[in-house]
């Protein structure tokens, strides 16, 4: 995903972690993060992030 990491912390804004990719999707969503940001981390449903910083780092990474 082409995306700067720090506009990508932003959409995390407000998100209470722990979080799940679904609930990290939820709060991005309200943060008006664009529909690509939003599809990936519901594809992290079941992944848990301790933090904004690893959210971010699953989001960048390359697969």
């Amino acid at each position: 995903m082409q995306q700067d990491p720090t506009q990508l912390a932003k959409y995390f804004e407000g998100a209470n972690f722990p979080a799940t990719g679904g609930n990290l999707a939820g709060v991005a969503a309200g943060n008006g993060a664009p529909d690509e940001v939003i599809d990936k981390l519901r594809e992290f449903e079941g992944d848990h992030f301790a933090d904004a910083n690893k959210a971010v780092e699953a989001l960048t990474e390359q697969r």
